[in-house]
């Protein structure tokens, strides 16, 4: 069954404006929490959602504000694939930061926080659909997410399938659909392991093994189970091998964990001023909120509520 909405601040002051927008964003892609960065008024924004069963596009145009995903539930298992073309914006996800130039494609999960900032006017065609397959089983995509896209066959032919099915997306039957869903992450997976084959010829054995760890303890940080078995288990070593494996590379399980947590909440004590501390602590993994001050201080010569004043 095909729907198509539109969205438009036409008309309106900037409160309800953005109301209104919020609620644009959050219907199109899924829950998350819209804000202006500057104080421009009124703001102008419009929005046009088509979706044919699970696939959708969206197609937006508005002045610079930030998009705020507190997500971080396997329920909202979707893959958004997004095209710029006019605007600069930032995207961060897994603590990692991407610049992002009209031209340029972009991929983010809905299942994990993220942040968008559009420092100016921004216009952007992003297709929605949902996370399965391959990419679900590897793991691959939440390796890729919020970087740059590689320049490799697989990215070109993602790039021209993207925009044969804008084109023809209003053709699409809706036993089509799942066709199309298939056909993209096929394209994704072609793009995404064609770079990592690169990759691995251009780096040893064990330092390839160790960013498969730091991937999946970039993925796991609140979660309660996460390990060194865990960990052993799921990269299918000896817990003996992988603590080898850390310590040449200069460090431990332990303290990779601590030091990936603490530039996690970092980032978000950062880009989430209204977040409680404690709320940012137990969502990279601390469950002790002194064990988090103390830690972060020692790391940063601050305490977290002094590096939020410097933002405020």
């Amino acid at each position: 069954m095909e729907r198509t909405t539109i969205w438009s601040t036409n008309g309106l002051g900037s409160k309800c404006a953005l109301s209104l927008w919020n609620e644009a964003i959050s219907s199109a892609f899924l829950k998350v929490h819209t804000q202006l960065r500057h104080s421009a008024a009124p703001f102008q924004a419009h929005l046009k959602a088509k979706q044919i069963g699970t696939l959708s596009i969206n197609q937006l145009h508005a002045q610079s504000y930030q998009v705020i995903c507190n997500t971080e539930d396997h329920l909202n298992d979707w893959l958004f694939i997004n095209l710029h073309q006019a605007g600069q914006c930032h995207l961060q996800q897994y603590g990692r930061h991407l610049s992002i130039a009209p031209g340029d494609i972009s991929i983010n999960l809905g299942s994990s926080p993220f942040t968008f900032d559009f420092d100016d006017g921004v216009a952007m065609t992003c297709v929605r659909l949902p996370l399965a397959g391959a990419l679900t089983r590897s793991g691959l995509i939440h390796d890729f997410a919020a970087r740059s896209l590689p320049h490799n066959a697989g990215s070109h032919l993602l790039r021209d399938y993207l925009m044969s099915l804008l084109q023809n997306f209003d053709q699409l039957l809706p036993h089509q659909v799942e066709l199309a869903n298939n056909c993209l992450l096929e394209l994704v997976t072609m793009t995404l392991e064609g770079d990592l084959c690169t990759e691995s010829e251009r780096k040893t054995p064990q330092q390839a093994l160790y960013n498969r760890a730091c991937s999946y303890i970039r993925r796991h940080l609140n979660d309660p189970n996460l390990s060194l078995n865990s960990l052993s288990q799921h990269l299918n070593l000896a817990p003996r091998t992988l603590q080898n494996l850390f310590q040449n590379q200069g460090t431990t399980f332990r303290s990779t964990v601590l030091e990936t947590r603490l530039l996690a909440a970092d980032q978000l004590i950062i880009n989430r001023i209204d977040s409680p501390l404690s709320d940012i602590a137990y969502q990279v993994g601390f469950s002790d909120q002194s064990h988090f001050n103390k830690a972060y201080r020692r790391h940063f010569n601050m305490t977290p509520s002094e590096r939020r004043l410097l933002f405020t």
